[in-house]
């Protein structure tokens, strides 16, 4: 009976993604280097450089692998299959998950934003991203645009645009929750979300915790009611005197 054949490549190339997030955790992205993963991988450069010929490369396996972890902590809505959740239960569970929870790793914010900084002179950063927000993107239009065939939208507009829309919600709740937690609520943001996309959208209408203020009663006396009522008479021929 054969043994199971180790693979001492993803091995080796797993040691040296966690040698550079050990990095850039401890010191920052700004301090990541070749040298510095040689020492934390405990490898020579020629053995680096064999499964990854760049620190861009390395940096782009990192990113993956921590999209990996952001994946497994979102999770799924109840924890259904993807091909059986709704998309509209997809859109609640992400408004509801990535602004209430932390990244799953410190360093995520880090490498994503690093790599928008750097879309102009690295092509392959930009490409990565991109890639990763259409299959993103491409995903949810495609569910938006099957449920729509049994119940359209109440405006027309593409499911592309819709899907757009709820990326940009997603990145700007996370990016401010991120910043400072303290400022952002998650509950009445979800609230709010859902109901603008859900009145638009004729998707079911979220329940708000807390009913909205009712407007403070007028407390003009009988006389100064009497004489608002006569000087919008005057303006209008049609207002009879109360």
């Amino acid at each position: 009976m054969k043994s199971a054949r180790i693979d001492v490549a993803g091995m080796r190339r797993e040691q040296i993604i966690q040698a550079a997030v050990g990095i850039i955790a401890a010191q920052g992205l700004q301090n990541l280097s070749l040298s510095e993963i040689e020492k934390a991988a405990g490898m020579s450069r020629g053995q680096l450089t064999y499964y990854y010929r760049t620190k861009e490369a390395i940096l782009l396996a990192v990113f993956d692998r921590l999209l990996e972890l952001m994946y497994q902590r979102i999770g799924t809505p109840g924890g259904q299959p993807c091909e059986q959740a709704g998309v509209w239960d997809w859109v609640r569970h992400l408004l509801a998950t990535v602004p209430a929870q932390p990244q799953v790793s410190p360093e995520f914010h880090c490498l994503q934003y690093t790599f928008l900084a750097q879309m102009g002179p690295r092509e392959d950063f930009r490409k990565r991203l991109a890639s990763l927000y259409e299959e993103w993107r491409g995903n949810m239009a495609r569910g938006f645009a099957e449920k729509w065939k049994e119940r359209p939208p109440l405006r027309s507009v593409s499911p592309r645009a819709v899907a757009t829309l709820v990326q940009a919600l997603l990145h700007g709740l996370a990016m401010q929750a991120a910043a400072d937690p303290s400022s952002l609520n998650c509950e009445e943001m979800l609230h709010l979300c859902l109901d603008m996309l859900g009145t638009y959208l004729q998707g079911p209408v979220e329940k708000t915790a807390r009913r909205s203020p009712k407007p403070a009663k007028s407390t003009a006396t009988n006389g100064t009611a009497r004489n608002g009522s006569a000087q919008r008479a005057k303006r209008n021929p049609r207002v009879k005197h109360a």
